[in-house]
């Protein structure tokens, strides 16, 4: 979601620095948020806290959820407050009108997600959302890719593609097998950091993707 199909104008990594420095004093720079978006957000804290020398405990990383996960609903409840990436919503039209399914996923857990989707009124747009918190495992992992594949009744991840801004990213579509993994620089990560992970291809933003889906088409799936 945020960095790739919504522009929140890096709310998510100040609200990552903000919880930081409210709860443990430690300053984190902005690459340092970069470094931990798109991965569940307990794992995030975990990196965050051992990088500024933390000792991290349950009970602390949980605290750092919860501030840092009511900062960003707070802020994304808010109209004009975020907005769909340039492009977007064509890209969303042309996958719909193909016969794809549209599917996003996010380290956020599903309550932000909502917000985020409620916002922007992508309750009719999407086939459907998921996120970290609804699976065992979340980026690099596959397990969000392969719960929209099942939802969707998808068999084989040959007939998916992979849309991020980081590496992380990158390496779930890569973990789930998916035929195209395709990296955007309009989020965390730049063209060096994200070209260390597996990719078809990385392009400078949304734009080229939409050729990929013609209207009338079919994404074939198993029956």
């Amino acid at each position: 979601m945020a960095g790739t199909t919504v522009n929140d104008s890096g709310l998510v990594q100040q609200a990552a620095i903000d919880s930081m420095k409210a709860l443990t004093g430690a300053e984190i720079d902005i690459k340092a948020a970069n470094n931990v978006m798109g991965i569940p957000k307990k794992i995030a804290f975990e990196q965050l806290c051992s990088l500024s020398k933390i000792t991290a405990d349950v009970d602390l990383i949980a605290k750092l959820e919860g501030y840092f996960n009511k900062q960003l609903m707070d802020q994304y409840a808010t109209k004009g407050s975020i907005a769909l990436m340039p492009y977007a919503e064509e890209l969303f039209e042309a996958v719909r009108s193909h016969g794809a399914k549209l599917y996003l996923n996010t380290g956020f857990n599903r309550e932000v997600a909502t917000v985020i989707v409620d916002n922007l009124g992508l309750q009719k747009v999407l086939h459907g959302y998921i996120g970290s918190d609804e699976v065992a495992m979340g980026r690099p992992q596959p397990d969000m890719i392969r719960l929209a594949m099942k939802k969707e009744n998808i068999e084989y991840s040959h007939f998916v593609m992979k849309v991020g801004d980081t590496i992380s990213d990158l390496y779930e579509g890569f973990s789930a097998g998916c035929a195209w993994n395709v990296g955007v620089l309009t989020g965390a990560n730049t063209y060096d950091e994200l070209k260390t992970a597996p990719y078809s291809q990385i392009l400078s933003d949304l734009q080229p993707l939409i050729a990929y889906f013609p209207a009338g088409g079919r994404f074939r799936k198993s029956s």
